[in-house]
């Protein structure tokens, strides 16, 4: 992912940002349009809903035991993935609060849309583009690395609902057969070498989110929000044990 940031201009229309979210599917909110005030102005969004520890915050910042994972609590990069693909259904929208940025270059949110992917797939890929309309996939996530519990939900890549459609997509799923794998999932991809349409499919994601994302650094103070339902994230490595974010969904 390039390290390569954008620059946001105050506007204090939150009407704008609603706009934002729905043509591109990602908006970032400046302090000054939420006054300290986070959680009431995400659920002018929607409904702030519970993570997998059961917890409507969630710390993204560094926490000992997580240094050779792809997990958000290290300070390495995290492949593209959409949030929560074992949810029926996932959250409808990520936020990160951002209270301090790292200042070593790393850490950007990459976003690109998955719709386009798909569309380009349907066009240039039409084999593989109903495979994957025709044949759900086991998705498996482990709360934290190493932990027992685990969450599975068996549905499609695309799944329409009456809401929108709902893309699932995770690069640890895809090679490592969880969202949150530990140390000895690592070991092999189950992606390198594989004939399968799902390698197919993951090996293309991955090559059209490094072509096409947007990589955001989100200033201190600020709120950036996407579509988890249409957009593919990512996160770049860094090395500022500093760098301390909140994570919220939102249904």
């Amino acid at each position: 992912m390039s390290d390569q940031g954008i620059a946001f201009k105050a506007d204090v229309s939150l009407g704008h940002r609603h706009e934002e979210l729905s043509a591109r599917g990602w908006t970032v909110l400046t302090a000054d349009e939420f006054d300290d005030d986070v959680v009431g102005t995400l659920q002018q969004f929607g409904p702030i809903i519970p993570q997998f520890n059961g917890q409507t915050a969630f710390a993204i910042t560094r926490k000992p035991g997580y240094e050779d994972l792809p997990y958000s609590q290290s300070m390495n990069g995290i492949g593209p993935h959409t949030e929560a693909p074992v949810y029926a259904p996932p959250p409808r929208y990520l936020a990160l609060h951002c209270h301090q940025q790292a200042t070593c270059g790393g850490g950007h949110t990459g976003l690109v849309d998955g719709y386009q992917f798909l569309a380009l797939l349907e066009r240039t890929e039409p084999q593989l583009h109903q495979w994957l309309v025709e044949t759900p996939v086991e998705f498996v996530a482990t709360a934290k690395p190493g932990e027992a519990a685990q969450r599975r939900v068996k549905e499609y890549i695309l799944t329409p609902t009456q809401d929108g459609d709902i893309l699932r997509f995770s690069y640890n799923q895809f090679h490592y057969g969880d969202v949150n794998p530990c140390k000895e999932d690592l070991q092999q991809s189950l992606v390198a070498n594989s004939p399968s349409p799902l390698a197919r499919f993951a090996v293309l994601g991955e090559a059209y989110f490094l072509e096409h994302n947007t990589p955001v650094l989100i200033p201190d103070g600020c709120l950036l929000i996407w579509d988890n339902w249409r957009m593919i994230h990512a996160r770049s490595r860094y090395n500022d044990p500093a760098r301390n974010l909140t994570r919220y969904w939102l249904a």
